[in-house]
């Protein structure tokens, strides 16, 4: 009998650690097919990342260029309404076109970033878009106050006339005087002549006009004086905003530099194999 159970027990057990032996040959494999899966599946996501990188970057890239042209598009425009005697109005609408192209290049860098490169282009294409309102209004209230004074004009022709008129009576009078003083005669004999009467007459005119033309130059005045204080103002606003984009367009500048950099070289997954 311990012959027969023997042998038996040496085969089932021999059965048992072949069932065995396939059970961990087939996790083995099963656990070497896993680690060569994830290893490709990192090698693709890796692959898919600095491919991405390197998209970005170039979308990037094109977009900042972009954006530096409609800036570089508005300097030469500001620039050459600078340099003309009397700049129009095509002028300041290629300004404001461009300006527009500044700020929708810099919705598109919103959309790329990073933030701190969407901050310093949208400081720009606002400070710009600003100064062509500012622009916009100038002319407006310069219009409306060269309108105003050329609605109220200086008679100064009329009061030439008048002053004339006034001095040559004023000077008959002198030598009708003088005339009668010489003879001996009473100046009484002059009251109720004709000449009197004409002088008073260009003397009351002479007030008139001089009245009538000093009420137009202050008027005159105080206009220039409130339209220069609001271009005063104006101006202030365009000193800041001159200020403000160079400081933006060295920010810009730098943060681009860096954001090109990094979307060149991407962070990879750690704890790959």
């Amino acid at each position: 009998m311990k012959d027969i159970v023997i042998p038996l027990v040496l085969a089932v057990i021999g059965l048992a650690a072949t069932g065995l032996g396939a059970v961990v040959g087939a996790r083995a494999a099963k656990f070497g097919a896993e680690k060569s899966a994830e290893a490709i599946r990192r090698q693709v996501q890796d692959q898919g990342a600095i491919e991405h990188g390197h998209w970005l970057r170039q979308q990037r890239f094109n977009t900042y260029e972009s954006f530096l042209e409609a800036w570089d598009e508005c300097l030469r425009i500001t620039q050459a309404s600078a340099a003309a005697d009397a700049p129009g109005s095509t002028g300041l609408e290629d300004l404001r076109l461009a300006a527009d192209r500044m700020a929708e290049r810099a919705r598109r860098i919103a959309i790329l970033g990073p933030p701190e490169v969407t901050h310093a282009a949208e400081s720009l294409a606002e400070t710009m878009q600003e100064d062509v309102r500012v622009a916009v209004r100038f002319i407006e209230v310069t219009q409306a106050a060269i309108a105003e004074v050329d609605g109220r004009p200086i008679p100064a022709a009329t009061m030439s006339e008048a002053t004339e008129e006034y001095g040559r009576r004023s000077q008959q009078l002198v030598d009708l005087v003088a005339a009668h003083r010489s003879q001996g005669r009473d100046l009484h004999e002059l009251d109720g002549h004709p000449l009197l009467r004409a002088v008073m007459e260009s003397m009351e005119q002479y007030r008139q006009v001089s009245g009538e033309a000093r009420e137009a130059l202050n008027a005159n005045l105080d206009r220039i004086s409130a339209a220069a204080s609001e271009a005063f103002s104006m101006m202030d606003v365009l000193t800041h905003n001159k200020e403000a984009r160079e400081l933006s367009r060295e920010r810009f500048t730098s943060a681009a530099q860096e954001a090109l950099s990094r979307a060149s070289t991407p962070d990879l997954p750690s704890g790959q194999g």
